[in-house]
This record gives C-alpha cells, structure tokens and sequence, in this order.
C-alpha cells in the first residue's frame, strides 16, 4: 500500500473507458519523477558516503604517493650531476624532471614541497628555454603565418560584431517564438499558482486559534512556500493531500484540457530533477578526476574507492622499489630513464 501523503496516480476505471491519453501522461509523469527523486537522494547519500571513506582511506595514501614522488625528483635531481651520463641522457633526465616536478607543483597539498617542486621545474625548464629566435622574418613560412594570423583575427572580431548586433536585436524586441514560449510558461504555471493560493489560504498560521493546529500550520506553509519557490508540483499535491484539501478522485474527473497544465508543469518537474542528477554525478567525477560518465550507478562509488585504493598501494610500493634501485644499484638511472623515453 502507498503511504498516505504520496501522490497516487489515476485509477483505471474497471467499468468505463481507459484512461485518456492526458491521464495516462500524468501517471507516467508521477512514477518517473518518483524514480527520478530517489535516483537523486541515492546519489546524495553515495556522494556523501564516499566523501567520508575517502578521507578517512585514500587522502592519507595520497600524501604518502605524493611525498615518495616529491623524494624520487629530489633523488633524480641529485643523480643529473653524476658522472659519467651522456649528453642526451642529460637532456633526458633534465625533460624529466621538469615533467615529474610540474606536475607535483600542481597537485601536492603540503605548501613547503610544492614550493620546493616549483623551484625544481623552474630550474630544469628555464634550462632550455634561451635557445634564439632564429626565424627569418621575411621567409615565405613566416610572412604566411602572419597573414593567417591577421585572418583570423579578422573573422574574430566580425564574428563578435555579429553577435553583438543579434544580442542586441533580441534585447530590444522579443520575437515570435519567445512570446509564444513566454506565453506557454505563464499558462503551465497556473495550476501551481492555484495551488498555492488554496494552500495558503487554508494553512495561514494567523487565522488558527488553537495553538498545536498554528504550530502544525505553519510548519506545513513553510514547506509550501518551498515546494513553489522550486517550482515542484508534486510537493504541493502532497501538501494539499496531507492538509484534506484534495480527494485523488478529483484529479481523475479532470478534463485532458484541465489536466494539459498538469502535465507541462511535471514534465518541467522531471526536467529539472533530471538535470540535477546529471550535475551530482557530473560533480562527483570532476572533484575525483574520472572521466564524465564513469561513475554511472551510485551503488558503485565504493567500487571506484576500492579500486583507488588498491592502485595507490601498489603505486607506492613501486615507488619505494624505484627509490631505493636508485639509491643503492648504479645502474638504475640508466634503466629509469630508458623507461621513462617509452613511456
């Protein structure tokens, strides 16, 4: 049985015609922004879960990788002035570093080891950046690359210019096909509207004697008033359920041009819950550098955790290997470097 306050969806008579088509969109509307809400409340609670477990298992493993790598530039840093290496393993090992060390200038938290990684990159990359000019000005490659150039410039600014102009068409005057979707908006809007104002006639907290029934009252119009600021008609269904202001059997009786308005409104309702689960999962991927989409289901955030965490063992097992053939074999640099040109 469906609890008290859910909005239930029209009844197909037993003995009359089926359901309308108006009606059928309606019911349809109900279950998939029902889906649609606990879609979204899952992704919530997921995203909330994994924030928690990921500080507490995988930020200090992070800190671990980071300083270990943060050792391996410093180590590398040190073996550039042996003996013994040629000029391109030099050249190498110096790209290297730059490389290795930008990248930990980006992303390490520890304030004194990214100055430290930002000085390291300095120094190796403004290593090579003297080399001169040596373009010639006037040869066909040059002046061609000039005259390109200036086009596309030239094309920027026409472009601007024309959106600037169309910018300023639509500012002045709204066309045909915006009145009509202005137009289409005032009129979905009306049945929250009409909602609303019963609602808020009803359930005003300064026309209620009984102190219990303002306390109950106001507490419901504060939900109302949140329900329409968001637009969100099946809140206020649930609300006029729950103050007896509504009989389910009274939306069934509704005509498809009644129930039209209904309809609009819930389908911008589904829209809306929808783009605010794409955002969660958006969100979620962007904070933890997957790509868009891999996190598909919120039942398997755990599963990407646990994932990470295994990699980031191994990886700062591998390091630890790394840091210590360096340290100890003399020819590791070499092998390091051989690795690090296929890679």
């Amino acid at each position: 049985m469906p609890p008290r306050h859910s909005v239930l969806p029209i009844a197909t008579p037993t003995h009359a015609a089926p359901l309308s088509a108006q009606q059928a969109q309606f019911n349809e509307h109900l279950r998939r922004i029902a889906a649609q809400q606990e879609l979204l409340a899952a992704w919530n609670e997921a995203t909330a879960a994994f924030h928690a477990r990921y500080a507490r298992d995988v930020e200090p493993l992070l800190a671990t990788y980071h300083a270990l790598y943060c050792e391996l530039a410093q180590v590398l840093d040190a073996e550039a002035g042996r003996k013994g290496l040629s000029k391109a393993d030099r050249a190498a090992l110096g790209e290297a570093i730059a490389r290795l060390a930008a990248r930990l200038a980006a992303g390490v938290r520890d304030e004194a080891l990214r100055a430290a990684m930002q000085a390291l990159h300095d120094r190796y990359a403004n290593a090579d950046e003297a080399a001169p000019d040596t373009a010639d000005p006037d040869s066909p490659e040059e002046v061609l690359r000039r005259v390109e150039a200036q086009m596309h410039a030239a094309q920027a600014q026409a472009e601007q210019a024309r959106a600037t102009h169309h910018a300023a068409r639509r500012a002045r005057k709204p066309g045909a096909r915006e009145r009509q979707a202005q137009a289409a908006a005032r009129e979905a809007a009306q049945p929250l509207r009409e909602i609303y104002r019963r609602l808020a006639s009803t359930l005003h907290p300064d026309r209620e004697s009984d102190p219990a029934e303002r306390t109950r009252k106001t507490a419901l119009m504060q939900r109302v008033n949140l329900a329409y600021a968001a637009g969100d008609l099946t809140g206020l269904l649930q609300l006029q359920l729950e103050a007896d202001q509504i009989d389910p059997a009274r939306i069934a009786a509704f005509s498809d041009a009644r129930l039209a308005p209904y309809n609009r409104l819930l389908a911008d309702q589904l829209a809306e819950l929808q783009r605010q689960t794409r955002a969660a999962q958006e969100a979620f991927c962007a904070d933890y550098g997957l790509e868009p989409g891999a996190a598909s289901k919120p039942a398997k955030l755990m599963g990407h955790l646990r994932a990470q965490v295994r990699d980031l063992q191994e990886d700062i097992q591998h390091l630890r290997l790394q840091l210590r053939a360096l340290r100890e074999e003399p020819d590791a640099l070499r092998h390091w470097l051989r690795h690090a040109r296929a890679a």
